[in-house]
């Protein structure tokens, strides 16, 4: 009887992946390095404009880290739990956004994450500039404004401004909504 051998099965760990929009979850070989789970991460959302973009992760100590492409996922300093959670950002801003960013899904994940930068208040924006980006914002999520099709109300569920923004001013939701409403209607035809 010809000796049978039996292969092993690699020992694999699950991780998470969040980007500012989406969440996937992959199974990895433990000898997987950092840039084979980036690459696939990109492969798997269509972004070809990678070079901005790294894997960010909590390590044991509770500190923001970036994960090394270069070196083993395993071989990091990551917490001792499955699925290893990581978060998809942008790592490096171009010095010219509507020149440089080529790809709409590279536009899109840098709009989402300096939305959310600003309204965690992580960057500063004026309140003027605040309500007109969340103008532009309404714009990109619903088109050009229509009065017959938006009444007054809709975008009571959208988070729109900084806390800070709502604060410095004594303003209703309603009052803020016409400011938006108001820009947002001169965007017609900004939208591709």
């Amino acid at each position: 009887m010809p000796w049978l051998t039996l292969k092993r099965a690699p020992k694999t760990f699950d991780v998470r992946v969040t980007t500012m929009d989406a969440e996937m979850e992959f199974s990895l070989e433990w000898k997987s390095t950092g840039r084979h789970l980036f690459d696939l991460v990109c492969r798997t959302i269509g972004l070809r404009e990678t070079w901005y973009f790294g894997l960010q992760y909590i390590d044991k100590k509770g500190y923001t880290a970036w994960l090394k492409f270069d070196r083993k996922v395993r071989d990091q300093d990551l917490p001792n739990e499955e699925p290893v959670n990581f978060l998809f950002m942008a790592k490096f801003y171009p010095e010219a956004v509507e020149e440089e960013l080529i790809q709409e899904i590279t536009q899109h994940l840098f709009f989402l994450q300096v939305k959310q930068c600003i309204l965690n208040m992580d960057i500063y924006c004026p309140p003027e500039a605040s309500v007109l980006l969340a103008s532009y914002a309404v714009q990109a999520k619903y088109g050009d404004y229509d009065r017959s099709v938006y009444q007054p109300g809709f975008l009571c569920n959208d988070d729109l401004l900084p806390q800070r923004v709502l604060d410095q001013y004594k303003m209703t939701p309603q009052m803020w909504e016409e400011r938006i409403v108001g820009l947002y209607a001169d965007h017609r035809g900004m939208t591709r």
